[in-house]
């Protein structure tokens, strides 16, 4: 599915929610009026509705006109024609009777604008008949083998649907196998609910075919909206329905769904327009979302109805259950708040929160997810990020990676270094060249001498790439001179050994002399590469790839040959491959070295755009007679 295809299914079903909640209030917001008509209903069918007359309540006169009804139609089966309604009009009252039976006296609560008339009568009389006759035509015998005849039909349509539908479904399961690119999810998921569709309409079309059925359906339906309706509890002067709470609670996914959906094209389309960190426009998007959601939230309620004021006890009670049950959620909840604006932490950054260790993907509301070197997510509770101790890499800008060697006692220190060295000084593309490698003699271990090589890397990520290049250099250069490694090595001691045994055991074990040569030949040790060779970081800073050094003015002044400390900064991280503070350092050794100086001598080294020029650079017009700096 094309990302313009989830938005628009997103925004459709966020409007579809809505006009189902708005449907849903309709009825919730006119709960707490009296109802003053009740229908009258007929093997399923609603004939009419009728008021209240004198004490007698719309439902009791509904129920008696029904009930009068029924048993006419019961009494003319076996007749030839229906029940007949007629009007009977006296001076005061106008009456409709069935079978010259009574049946209603019109009141005023029937008639519309408060008025009984002649027009409501009639009205009524053809209402009744009509329902009368279809009502008495659905019991004959004929009716019943046609809409037998007719149900039989509907089902042989639906189940030559229902296999049509099957084998396009297969036959888009097999393409979408073959092709997934082209055949999507919602394509099955759209034959799967057109499916459900056909047997929805043919369930209700038998429904309505026979008057029993439709009249179990229209009691189900009644007891339903009865039950969804009724008043559940009041609150404050508002009656709370499930309707209501179901309206209520439906807005508000369909609010969940449209602040999602807008806050990921803000974050996909319009944040990366403004160049700021990832970081901050995580925080941006998150006080949008749930600011959103807040005030949308409180809206709902008001428009549901419901009283903020008559909350203040419930409100209360849910402020004991977070003291007590949801403590925890909320800590988590304030600790994302925490992380999103103080942001000790940071999306991208490798960190390790106790025994987890990984790349943070997303820190979200109350959770934060992190990336295994594995490739699994682990979700950790934000709280252990503020309370605990959490390691990060990212923050110094500099990693180190470590390798650790053992070689006999015995062997030569200085040799086994210079060694060392050497392996840890071959270039790596990862590997800074500044800080440079490091060798430490660690320890006397038990069974050998133990040195430590250390190498600076700027990603973490890197750590077991490089330390493999590092373990595999060490191998080879230790190889090549001759250095062995140390192995486990264990002596036995005897104390007083009866000499009869030393004796024999000196008798038994032969004594093999090895030729001596004359000279043992020497090992050169390998060639140690100098920090920092100045020389030829000069040249190649001076060289077409080096730093930009052409004239430049300041406040009318015209310096030649001159270049930006911070441009200088820049490219010793790349091209030398060091560290800022590295970098700075090494412009500072060179203006110590007598390399480079400030133009005006004024300034030490600093990443700043101040002027700098190399020494061989400088010609008979560079000392201008000026005290300002550049």
């Amino acid at each position: 599915m094309s990302r313009l295809q989830k938005y628009g299914f997103r925004l459709i079903l966020a409007l579809c929610i809505c006009l189902l909640s708005i449907f849903l209030f309709s009825p919730v917001l006119a709960e707490d009026a009296i109802s003053v008509k009740a229908p009258v209903v007929l093997n399923g069918r609603e004939l009419l509705e009728v008021g209240p007359w004198g004490n007698i309540t719309a439902q009791e006169r509904a129920t008696f006109i029904t009930s009068t009804l029924e048993s006419a139609l019961a009494e003319s089966i076996d007749q030839e024609k229906p029940p007949e309604i007629t009007i009977v009009r006296s001076d005061r009252d106008i009456v409709l009777k069935v079978n010259n039976r009574f049946l209603v006296q019109l009141a005023e609560e029937d008639g519309l604008n408060s008025m009984y008339s002649e027009v409501q009568a009639q009205m009524w009389q053809e209402q009744l008949q009509q329902g009368l006759e279809l009502c008495w035509q659905e019991l004959t015998p004929s009716y019943t083998s046609s809409a037998v005849k007719k149900l039989i039909f509907a089902l042989i349509i639906a189940l030559s649907l229902q296999g049509g539908l099957v084998l396009l479904f297969r036959y888009i399961l097999r393409q979408k196998i073959k092709n997934p690119q082209r055949w999507h999810s919602s394509q099955l998921l759209g034959l799967l609910l057109f499916q459900v569709g056909v047997w929805a309409t043919f369930i209700k079309y038998g429904i309505q075919l026979f008057p029993i059925t439709r009249a179990w359906f229209y009691e189900a339906f009644k007891l339903l909206d009865s039950t969804f309706n009724s008043r559940m509890f009041k609150l404050g002067e508002e009656s709370i329905s499930l309707t209501r709470i179901l309206a209520i609670a439906l807005t508000i996914v369909a609010l969940w769904v449209g602040v999602s959906w807008f806050v990921s094209i803000l974050k996909s389309r319009f944040l990366p327009l403004t160049e700021a960190e990832r970081s901050h426009q995580d925080t941006i998007a998150f006080f949008v979302q749930y600011g959103l959601l807040s005030v949308g939230a409180v809206l709902i309620l008001n428009a549901g109805g419901v009283d903020f004021q008559s909350l203040a006890i419930l409100l209360g009670a849910l402020g004991v259950g977070i003291g007590f049950g949801l403590q925890n959620i909320v800590k988590d909840f304030i600790c994302g708040l925490i992380l999103i604006v103080a942001r000790p932490v940071k999306v991208g950054e490798l960190v390790q929160v106790g025994e987890f260790q990984g790349l943070v993907q997303r820190i979200g509301a109350r959770t934060t997810d992190i990336s295994n070197i594995e490739r699994y997510i682990i979700t950790i509770p934000n709280s252990r990020f503020i309370e605990g101790e959490v390691l990060n890499w990212n923050r110094s800008g500099i990693t180190r990676v470590k390798a650790y060697v053992k070689v006999p006692y015995g062997t030569d220190i200085d040799f086994v270094y210079k060694v060392l060295l050497a392996s840890a000084q071959v270039e790596h593309p990862d590997i800074l060249r500044h800080p440079p490698p490091k060798v430490k003699f660690r320890e006397y271990a038990e069974d050998g001498l133990q040195f430590r090589v250390v190498a600076f890397i700027r990603d973490p990520l890197k750590q077991p790439k490089v330390r493999t290049h590092l373990y595999n250099q060490i191998e080879r250069y230790l190889r090549k001179y001759g250095v062995e490694v140390a192995r486990p090595q264990q002596d036995l001691h005897l104390k007083d050994l009866d000499p009869e045994i030393y004796a024999w055991l000196r008798s038994q074990t032969p004594v093999e002399y090895l030729p001596q040569p004359e000279e043992i030949p020497s090992i050169e040790a390998p060639a140690i590469k100098e920090e920092y060779d100045w020389e030829a970081i000069a040249t190649a800073m001076r060289g077409a790839n080096g730093v930009s050094i052409k004239d430049r003015k300041f406040q009318f002044k015209k310096f030649q040959n001159v270049f930006f400390g911070s441009d200088a900064v820049e490219w010793l991280m790349t091209h030398e491959r060091a560290t800022r503070e590295e970098a700075i350092l090494m412009g500072q050794l060179m203006l110590q070295q007598g390399i480079i100086h400030h133009v005006l001598d004024e300034h030490n080294f600093k990443d700043e755009p101040l002027f700098y020029r190399f020494y061989d650079d400088e010609t008979s017009d560079d000392f201008p007679a000026t005290n300002e700096t550049p």
